[in-house]
């Protein structure tokens, strides 16, 4: 995982940021973005992608995004962090192949989604995020879900999955 303290330039009209330049070098290139609005109390995920770099940057409110790991040769394999983010100190945050992500909302928030694939579903797997083995806290015991996520399988099936369909496919 990587990320890039963003720098807001302000003025009596407010402020601007850039979110992304190629001279960064962070990972590939964002080929789609997307704005995602989140209630409060929501939780997304846990899932990885094989096949893509993500990024994130919230752009309004606060949450804590959770991160494991799953590339066995990784001399990070199997460790999670959580990390919190805002609009008000705004990072892009650059989630590679092979380490899980979940994002929880502690208020209303929005963020850019940009991803180095376009999405079609079919680079998704998923756990549980309260799975102990993915060594995140979360402040909330029953955050909101969607059914699709609530009903994902643990930790280890998920490594199990992941490593079943060829592991981590495309690198930095």
């Amino acid at each position: 995982m990587r990320s890039h303290r963003l720098n807001p330039a302000g003025d009596i009209r407010g402020s601007l940021v850039e979110i992304h330049r190629d001279s960064w070098r962070l990972s590939r290139r964002p080929l789609q973005w997307d704005f995602i609005f989140t209630r409060p109390c929501v939780l997304r995920g846990a899932h990885v992608h094989r096949l893509r770099f993500d990024y994130m940057v919230v752009v309004d409110g606060r949450a804590r995004i959770g991160l494991t790991d799953i590339r066995r040769d990784s001399p990070t394999f199997r460790q999670g962090i959580a990390i919190e983010v805002s609009g008000t100190e705004p990072e892009v945050i650059v989630i590679p192949p092979g380490v899980v992500h979940s994002i929880y909302a502690h208020s209303a928030m929005s963020y850019l989604y940009g991803l180095t694939a376009y999405y079609d579903g079919t680079d998704q797997l998923g756990c549980r995020y309260d799975d102990p083995g993915l060594g995140v806290a979360w402040p909330d015991r029953d955050p909101v879900q969607i059914e699709r996520d609530a009903a994902l399988p643990d930790f280890e099936t998920l490594i199990r999955q992941f490593e079943d369909a060829g592991g981590v496919a495309v690198t930095d």
